[in-house]
């Protein structure tokens, strides 16, 4: 299978620039080492054979580290390339293409869903995108200022420009020399934000009002659907980096980057709108806003006689004064986006409408998608820190010592009755004398609430109800209105996604937290897709998420609430990745409405949205589904009364309980944890400190559920096995009759996408090149689990088969295109990673080669997260 003729010769021509700057910077001598190692890995993927390989692992074995981190650098690099040339591609390849909205609205057309229904549903969709950090995103901005660079000639056609861009490419040091902070994960996530997602709104609008237009052939108005959330810098839960001095930077940096970046935009406007009153009347109520806003912010006259500049003015300095609070500034986004309104349906009056859409209609938009800050901060904690810090208030008021020991229920009555007062518990002058209590009240000082503030491991309404109370501690909370920002309950393991919906129930049928709903609006709950695969296995854990979400929306719907989930999402398919757009379509009826949140993670930021057509294909696709979906919901479309059968029902329950079965007989062995730290690089992405977040939920790893999710999901990813996507699957599928097996995945959408997230693990896993990993493991250990894997890999792949009616990739031949083009550069990446540990594992600690040892293992980290794409 080839690349696309376009696509090829731009990865032929990266391909080639790379070549020429390795032997301009770093020598003939290494660009030989690379051409040597690409030229046999090529050929044994052509023609396996054992002597060959058995070669190419000696000669990499063999290497100085010098030479082995400059080699793991070139494949690194190319892979940096690919990627750019993928997404470059994916763009403009179908750029003349009918468009997601198009579909989209035709389909809603098709479905008999009036004109006037279809654009209100345009107007009140959200797409929540929260943006949260990862350890592989370990690129420098540099590295990506450079590769935006290179896009852009390659868009030119600028021959000479990319080879100048890869050559500065190859001499940049891609990595930090330290470990990165949150402040770095901050500044790492919104980088896109000012660089593509703020241009491409206006575009989206645009699309969405043409699709209408096309459809229904009548033009409505639109608005921008996406709004962007962060919890980078506000996720405390197990990194206890994420102090409340940092909670106070992210988010004044956040909203010192939109103003500054927003005030630029402004600035281009002010030099743009130099009409003179004298040449061109303006509107009576333009220019008496200008000097209501003007007088307001008590700033000296300028540009007499232009009144769209002086307007623009008091508009620019309204908002500057929001960093300080000062005089005039603006409280909220509304009014933001409204004098920009203003100012675009003057101008249209005035005859420049291609003025107003081209100049003002973006940072119209804008102000929608962003608010007053780029991204409003999240606040996240886990339960059990929240305990501890109520239980030192309880003590504090002399109530007693053992509050931590009482039940849920006791908890949850006597966090209803304190909650009806607004008395702090506290003694005035108390000074918080633990660690969760000092960082809750801190971080509740300092926040500005704009966002939610997320509970992980959920498990009750107590859970809920310890942040009021805290809320009020730190003032934040009166008993009539509650707390002004969304309190979230997440449900991530198996056991809290089955009892979710009696918890939601409970939630609801209590006073405090009914009131604090209803003052918000809506029920928001957040779904992990981590902790369930990690504690389930794949199929089980994708079942409790939909079974969860079905029920948690009953609950609701019995008590009068509306919800809105929020989905934890990763990038890889153990952790829900793959299109968004499929996912929402896969959803269960009832479920989505006309909002959803979905996490963002740092290593995929790039994938969607490193430019802003990259961003507009990525948003279109998503969007689109999430306004088919709130369609359905509405209750149009074939699939409005979609309900699975109950046989369907009946056999992914069985299937679910077999595969979870399986997959915890495998983790509950004695061994396993052992097998898995030998085998995969796992203590060193501990010990590499790649991340600002700890691996471990709880000091060193005593069982595998003591590991975090996403570094659990990495580990098996950088050996190429993807464990978590699929292991039990097999065993699951080989319950459901055949027949029966072939109907659910032609009739059910959930059951296909799932099987179609399966298919992307399995088409990346390479149990071959795992298998030289076992030359790290202890024999009697490989001897046990390695057969184990693959006869279980065997049974996944044998029965996604036959449910699908096709081989393995038949019906993705972008993917198999992909894999294809990646799989020769990144096993010399496995090979040099293999021998790594193996010399990393028996270095003293004191060893002069630690530190170079070190960095050649991290490049190789990164090298294989690269050339994967969705490593957590």
């Amino acid at each position: 299978m080839t690349l696309p003729e376009a696509l090829r010769r731009d990865v032929d021509r990266l391909g080639r620039a790379l070549g020429e700057a390795i032997r301009e910077v770093s020598g003939e001598r290494l660009y030989r080492l690379v051409e040597e190692v690409r030229a046999r890995t090529k050929r044994l993927r052509q023609q396996p054979d054992d002597a060959e390989r058995e070669a190419l692992v000696a000669l990499v074995g063999g290497l100085d580290l010098h030479r082995a981190e400059g080699l793991t650098r070139a494949f690194t690099s190319f892979f940096y390339l690919a990627n750019l040339a993928e997404s470059y591609h994916r763009v403009h390849a179908d750029a003349d293409a009918e468009g997601e909205f198009a579909r989209a609205a035709g389909t809603l057309a098709s479905w008999g869903v009036p004109p006037e229904e279809a654009a209100r549903l345009a107007r009140s969709m959200r797409l929540w995108l929260t943006f949260t950090a990862h350890p592989t995103e370990a690129r420098r901005r540099t590295v990506r200022h450079h590769l935006e660079r290179l896009r852009d000639a390659l868009a030119r056609g600028d021959g000479e420009a990319v080879r100048e861009r890869v050559k500065l490419l190859w001499a940049t040091e891609e990595l930090r020399r330290t470990q990165p902070t949150v402040e770095d994960e901050v500044k790492g996530a919104l980088y896109y934000l000012p660089q593509s997602l703020w241009s491409a709104q206006a575009r989206l609008v645009e699309r969405i009002e043409d699709a209408l237009e096309r459809a229904f052939g009548r033009r409505f108005q639109a608005a921008s659907p996406v709004r962007t959330r962060s919890w980078i810098g506000g996720d405390r839960d197990g990194n206890p980096a994420v102090t409340p001095e940092v909670t106070a930077w992210a988010q004044d940096h956040a909203r010192r980057l939109y103003v500054e970046h927003f005030c630029r935009e402004l600035d281009e406007l002010v030099r743009d709108l130099s009409v003179s009153e004298r040449r061109l009347p303006v509107p009576r109520e333009l220019r008496e806003a200008a000097e209501r806003a003007l007088a307001l912010i008590e700033r000296a006259p300028r540009f007499e006689g232009e009144p769209l500049r002086r307007y623009l003015m008091g508009v620019y300095y309204r908002l500057e004064h929001t960093l300080g609070s000062g005089p005039g500034a603006y409280g909220d986004a509304g009014e933001l986006a409204g004098d920009l309104e203003r100012l675009r349906r003057t101008l249209e009056a005035m005859g420049f409408t291609a003025f107003a859409a081209r100049g003002v209609r973006p940072l119209e938009e804008a102000a929608r998608t962003f608010g007053l800050s780029f991204a409003d901060l999240d606040l996240r904690e886990e339960s059990g820190e929240h305990r501890q810090a109520v239980a030192e208030l309880v003590a504090a008021a002399g109530l007693g010592d053992d509050y931590g020991d009482w039940g849920d229920d006791r908890r949850e009555a006597w966090l209803t009755g304190e909650l009806a007062s607004a008395r702090p518990l506290a003694p005035v002058g108390y000074r918080p004398r633990g660690r969760a209590l000092q960082r809750a009240l801190g971080a509740l000082a300092v926040w500005d609430g704009r966002g939610a503030y997320v509970v992980s491991m959920t498990k009750s309404p107590a859970d809920l109800l310890e942040v009021l109370l805290l809320a009020r501690e730190a003032g934040r909370y009166h008993p009539d209105r509650g707390a002004p920002f969304d309190v979230v309950p997440l449900f991530e393991t198996l056991a809290d996604l089955d009892a979710a919906g009696r918890t939601v129930e409970r939630l609801l049928a209590n006073p405090v937290f009914r009131r604090q709903v209803e003052a918000r609006g809506a029920l928001e709950v957040m779904i992990g897709y981590s902790d369930s695969n990690k504690d389930a296995g794949y199929l089980a854990a994708n079942w409790a998420l939909y079974t969860a979400q079905e029920r948690i929306a009953a609950a609701a719907r019995a008590a009068g609430v509306g919800v809105r989930f929020f989905h934890g999402r990763g990038t890889s398919t153990a952790r829900g990745g793959g299109p968004a757009g499929r996912a929402i379509a896969a959803l269960p009826v009832g479920t989505v409405g006309r909002e959803i949140r979905i996490t963002e993670q740092g290593e995929a930021l790039a994938d969607k949205y490193a430019h802003p057509d990259l961003a507009l294909r990525s948003l279109e696709e998503t969007i689109a589904h999430l306004w088919l979906a709130a369609a359905r919901d509405a209750g149009y479309g074939p699939e409005a009364a979609f309900a699975p059968e109950p046989a369907w029902v009946a056999a992914i329950e069985a299937a679910a309980a077999r595969s979870a079965q399986v997959y915890r007989e495998l983790l509950a062995s004695d061994g396993f944890l052992a097998f898995f730290e030998q085998l995969t690089p796992i203590r060193e992405i501990a010990a590499l400190k790649i991340a600002s977040r700890p691996v471990y939920r709880h000091g060193r790893i005593q069982e595998i559920r003591d590991l975090r999710a996403i570094p659990w999901v990495m580990a098996w990813t950088q050996v190429r096995a993807n464990l978590p996507g699929w292991y039990g699957l097999g065993e699951g599928l080989s319950t459901i009759d055949p027949a029966l097996l072939g109907e659910m995945h032609d009739g059910w959408p959930f059951f296909r996408s799932v099987l179609e997230g399966a298919e992307l693990s399995l088409a990346k896993t390479d149990l071959e090149v795992t298998r030289g990993y076992l030359r790290l493991v202890e024999p009697p250990l490989a001897g046990r689990f390695f057969p184990a894997i693959e006869r279980a890999h065997d049974a996944a792949l044998s029965m996604l088969e036959k449910a699908r009616g096709r081989p393995l990739l038949a019906g993705a031949p972008a993917l198999a295109r992909s894999l294809e083009l990646r799989n020769p550069y990144l096993d010399p990446i496995n090979h040099l990673q293999i021998e790594l540990l193996y010399r990393y594992r028996r270095l003293p600690p004191e060893s002069p080669d630690r530190e170079s040892t070190t960095r050649a293992l991290l490049s190789t980290i990164l090298g294989i997260a690269a050339g994967m794409r969705n490593t957590g």
